[in-house]
């Protein structure tokens, strides 16, 4: 068997020899900063021409030098090792944004969300009045059919036989939390834990990724196609460039991992749990308007409905006579609408002039389906709650000089920002040997602590 004596040629190799980062995003740049940090070399590679994977920020065609987040931006109080990573960058996050008022009589979250977001139903917008009867109705509901923890959105709604306003109400709000129609995923992501407060970066969600690239040495344009795990790391561009390491990161999305080539092939169990993920279908229709300040009143907080558009929000605070954006959310069944621009931001037109009042002038627009985006396959993935932590052990158990990181294999925080950043710090400290025992929940732990 081979073995590469202390003080060996091979030995040193492996010790000075780069890790080499597969994919450019807040998964692979948190681990490459740690790594870095530590005195190792690092090398990112990215396939597309940007950092910040789906943390992108639209910046071009914008009037008064505004932008978009055409990816993740929600930024959740609980987000421990977002804020801290936001600290140690000198980059400041927003006001905050309640879309969720809570009361102590409440039987869920979504009692929240009906005091402080907005709900078209059927094409009609609903009155303080009909969200407060919508609200007692669901507690009582969920009183009468308390939701099992395995159950389905769907299987809920048709079980506790609520009534269609306030079925209409869960399934914009399981569409909003998942991207995913409400029979594709389960009840705790409405009736589980939620604050209902968001943060968001200024200048846009990427300038966190944009950050931590300053200092590394990131690669863009480099898709890799294969790794050849042995006694050192071989990765192999589509451009046929070849990175020689001492060990590898993953951190690209789930299915974008069962298009590269490993050698030798990836564990049977890695493989079956990663092709049985079911993507988030969906993507972002962003708008310009010239009434901004009327806008921006009738954003103050989130609105959803029951059409193709599922949610729709003002997230960048701009001065008083400035345009406002509004992004808005179609997923699930109402992704195909993308397809055709001008009917997307039709319908988006319509829904802003129906919260605003009146008939609304829009000045530029983009649209961003990550369902469709070949680099990335799906805007996040959202696991069931009870087998999140058999899927996160299995898609990020360390295999033949390979890590893997990514949002997916973080089973607390799983598709979400700051699961990815977790991922992150949990891959650098499996390379740096920091920990005997490598689990997300031991990150959970430590970034609770002050």
């Amino acid at each position: 068997m081979f073995k590469a004596e202390r003080g060996s040629p091979v030995r040193r190799f492996l010790e000075d020899a780069p890790v080499i980062v597969l994919g450019a995003g807040l998964a692979g740049l948190t681990a490459a900063r740690q790594i870095q940090k530590a005195g190792k070399d690092v090398i990112v590679l990215e396939a597309s021409d940007d950092v910040g994977g789906r943390t992108l920020t639209s910046r071009v065609g914008w009037r008064d030098n505004q932008y978009a987040n055409l990816g993740g931006e929600l930024i959740d109080r609980s987000y421990h090792a977002v804020h801290r990573l936001c600290a140690e960058l000198d980059i400041d996050l927003g006001a905050p944004q309640a879309y969720s008022r809570h009361a102590p009589e409440d039987n869920s979250p979504i009692e929240g969300f009906l005091r402080a977001t907005r709900f078209i139903v059927d094409g009609h917008l609903l009155t303080a009045e009909e969200a407060e009867h919508a609200a007692a109705e669901l507690r009582a509901a969920v009183t009468a059919s308390p939701p099992a923890a395995h159950e389905i959105v769907e299987q809920w709604i048709r079980r506790a036989q609520v009534s269609s306003v306030v079925a209409a109400v869960v399934r914009s709000l399981a569409r909003f939390f998942t991207q995913l129609d409400p029979w594709d995923c389960d009840v705790h992501f409405v009736f589980g834990a939620s604050s209902g407060v968001f943060q968001r970066v200024r200048g846009g969600t990427q300038e966190v990724a944009v950050a931590m690239a300053r200092d590394l040495d990131v690669r863009c344009g480099h898709r890799v196609v294969r790794v050849e795990r042995g006694r050192t790391v071989r990765v192999t561009t589509d451009g046929g460039v070849e990175f020689v390491g001492s060990r590898a990161i993953c951190a690209v999305g789930p299915f974008v991992l069962t298009s590269i080539g490993f050698d030798p092939p990836l564990d049977d169990a890695k493989v079956r749990t990663a092709t049985s993920l079911l993507p988030a279908m969906a993507g972002k229709v962003i708008a310009q308007y010239e009434q901004g300040d009327l806008v921006r009143e009738a954003f103050r907080s989130l609105v959803c409905t029951d059409g193709p558009i599922n949610s729709a929000w003002v997230s960048v605070e701009e001065p008083a006579g400035s345009p406002a954006i509004v992004t808005a959310f179609f997923a699930g069944m109402g992704r195909f609408h993308m397809s055709a621009p001008e009917e997307a931001f039709g319908l988006l037109d319509q829904v802003v002039g129906q919260v605003t009042g009146q008939a609304v002038h829009r000045l530029h627009g983009e649209i961003k389906n990550w369902w469709a985006d070949p680099l990335h396959l799906g805007v996040t993935v959202a696991p069931p709650e009870g087998g999140r932590q058999a899927i996160a052990g299995i898609l990020s158990a360390i295999e033949d000089r390979t890590h893997f990181a990514g949002d997916y294999t973080d089973a607390p925080m799983s598709g979400t920002l700051e699961g990815a950043v977790r991922s992150g710090l949990r891959a650098a400290q499996e390379v740096l040997r920091e920990m005997d025992v490598y689990d997300s929940h031991f990150i959970t732990e430590r970034l609770s602590k002050p």
